[in-house]
């Protein structure tokens, strides 16, 4: 049997996979086991109700928005909405990853022995080593992908644990290759978290206690089991269909109504789903058609199949040994829209209408690609119009000692309507960029790619500072309100955000610099009171700068002096990293010198900027 398609698994690694997660079941949490350079952590399942849905969460389906400071790449990056996951999973893996524990010192000694590490799992312990996989990822990997090992986590018959961010930043990272979800066609498990918790929490208790393979005796005519799977399945119909419906644009009226009073799941898959039949295994990767296939995979063909389904469903969930032992005799494919769809699905029971919709999924994500090559087309021309503004506009303006950015605000030059023209043409070409992301029409690839964050900073720090001339040269900022509060478009949120994420640390920005050991020992009134002028003000952000600059000039000094120290001190930094042109803010002519000259002579003899302000002096 080939695991092409399961990059970096092979036989070997899932059967000692699954037989660690049988293992799991005899211990109080996890299990670990070594093989050569191999380490194996397999997580325990709960078939408790309480570790399904976090009692004091009153949400519809148990979810919770996870903290940025412990898992920075889980959100969308320009949006900066982070993932939900499921609040009992992740509570579970807090209790894990405590450095106080066990499991935390195994890590660290698989870590520093530089062994690549499995996470793995059977049912809600497959929940807790997707879990385990991220925070793995987070914490160690990211540092430098080229020194500490790629981990794969392989699980059997988990739950789902997080929503479309969750799928979409493992994508963004290129971590999605990383996850293998094995599924049994009817499982009832993998499409559990799909329903609404007030739906099934009369029968859950009950059909927990038959999902655990320590109490096996199942009655085929078990009403509950039947009213259960009815349940989640009817609840799993209308997440499918609705989702297929947002995804062609074709959403129909009655689902349009129905979502309007009725709050559907968040959760979605997540990395590679391998699903399984009596004849094949079927790897998927595109989150869309998975969701797709938990549905349309797990419908009866005749009334009396579907009158054993419910029980099927459960007794699937007890058979991942029985997978795992026959997988040599199994043909395998990768669905990806080529190769033979038409009968592998068959094979898996999907019905015409479902292969329809699975086929929708994978041609949407072709048009996702297809929009990504017809972006980069315009590179040429997002480059052309920036070298004009670096190698002509910007020389030509820095002759006459004032810089572009006071040159185009006052705009009485023939090139300063001709980079006006091309501030229009970039706009237009950046927003488009923005609502296809939006939209969610790009690969998950595309918000990280480093290519396009460069091209996006390059673009942010050059054009930037002329909206904002813009900006107040139509004197906005009296009508509308300051620059960075009213005033700023999102195609520069979005492309700083992209910057801080790719570019800098993870940890990210620049809370290394001297500066920021200064305000840490200031008294703790003034650094509440400089982070309120950095949510405020343009100070966060070197692109900004001049429109702070503007907010500050004509304000008395005992008003704003936080303020300004707060901007001398990030200016150095943005400086180094080529967020401002020095060579512009301290011509004779700038807005910025004029206005530094009037501040008080006490503040000027102390500033970090009087030597730079001396040393254009003595240039000219």
């Amino acid at each position: 049997m080939a695991f092409e398609a399961l990059t970096g698994i092979n036989g070997d690694l899932i059967t000692a996979s699954w037989m660690a997660s049988k293992k799991a079941y005899q211990t109080e949490r996890y299990h670990k086991e070594e093989a050569g350079t191999v380490v194996i952590f397999a997580f325990r399942p709960s078939f408790s109700a309480e570790d399904l849905f976090a009692p004091a969460n009153i949400s519809s389906f148990g979810e919770i928005k996870m903290k940025r400071v412990q898992f920075p790449c889980m959100r969308k990056i320009g949006k900066g909405d982070e993932a939900t996951v499921n609040e009992a999973f992740l509570r579970n893996l807090e209790v894990i990853i405590d450095p106080k524990t066990s499991f935390y010192a195994s890590v660290e000694m698989a870590v520093s022995s530089r062994k690549q590490i499995v996470f793995t799992g059977h049912s809600s312990g497959g929940a807790t080593a997707i879990l385990a996989t991220v925070w793995y990822l987070e914490k160690y990997f990211i540092r430098n992908p080229n020194v500490y090992p790629e981990p794969r986590c392989v699980t059997f018959g988990a739950p789902l644990v997080g929503d479309s961010i969750f799928s979409h930043a493992l994508g963004r990272e290129n971590w999605s290759r990383f996850f293998v979800n094995f599924v049994t066609r009817f499982d009832i498990v993998p499409r559990i978290m799909l329903a609404r918790k007030t739906s099934i929490e009369q029968t859950l208790p009950h059909v927990l206690g038959q999902l655990d393979p320590t109490n096996p005796s199942i009655q085929e005519s078990d009403q509950r089991i039947t009213e259960f799977y009815t349940t989640v399945m009817r609840d799993t119909s209308t997440v499918a269909n609705r989702a297929v419906c947002e995804l062609t644009g074709t959403a129909e009226a009655f689902l349009e109504t129905l979502s309007s009073f009725l709050e559907l799941s968040p959760y979605r898959p997540a990395g590679t789903f391998v699903f399984s039949t009596e004849k094949r295994l079927v790897a998927v990767n595109n989150s869309d058609a998975i969701l797709q296939m938990l549905f349309y995979t797990s419908q009866a063909s005749d009334e009396q199949e579907r009158s054993l389904i419910p029980v099927r469903s459960i007794r699937d969930h007890h058979s991942y040994e029985e997978l795992v032992q026959s997988m040599g005799m199994k043909l395998f494919n990768h669905l990806d829209g080529e190769n033979s769809i038409g009968s592998t699905l068959n094979d898996l029971g999907v019905s015409t209408r479902g292969r329809q919709y699975v086929l929708a999924a994978l041609e949407e994500e072709k048009k996702r690609v297809e929009n990504q090559k017809k972006i980069e087309n315009k590179w040429p021309q997002i480059v052309k119009e920036l070298l004009w503004i670096e190698n002509e506009y910007k020389p030509k303006c820095q002759a006459h000692k004032i810089g572009y950015y006071d040159s185009f605000k006052v705009s009485n030059e023939e090139n300063d309507f001709k980079a006006n023209v091309k501030r229009a043409q970039l706009a237009g070409i950046f927003d488009e960029v923005l609502g296809l992301s939006k939209k969610g029409q790009l690969p998950d690839e595309f918000e990280g790619g480093r290519d396009w964050i460069e091209l996006a900073t390059r673009y942010r720090r050059l054009i930037e500072p002329l909206d904002i001339a813009n900006y107040h040269r139509h004197l906005k900022n009296e009508d509308t309100g300051p620059y960075m509060r009213r005033g700023r478009p999102n195609r520069y949120i979005y492309a700083q955000r992209g910057y801080e994420h790719i570019i800098l640390k993870p940890q990210g920005r620049i809370a290394e610099d001297v500066f920021w050991n200064k305000v840490n020992g200031l008294n703790l009134g003034l650094q509440q009171e400089i982070q309120e002028i950095l949510r405020n003000s343009g100070s966060e952000c070197g692109s900004c700068f001049w429109a702070e600059v503007e907010e500050l000039k004509g304000k008395p000094y005992e008003e704003v002096e936080i303020r300004v120290k707060t901007l001398e001190g990030f200016l150095q930094g943005w400086i180094r990293d080529g967020e401002v042109d020095d060579k512009e803010i301290f011509l004779e002519g700038s807005t910025f010198r004029k206005w530094w000259s009037t501040l008080p002579e006490n503040h000027k003899l102390h500033s970090p900027l009087r030597e730079h302000m001396m040393d254009e002096i003595r240039a000219t």
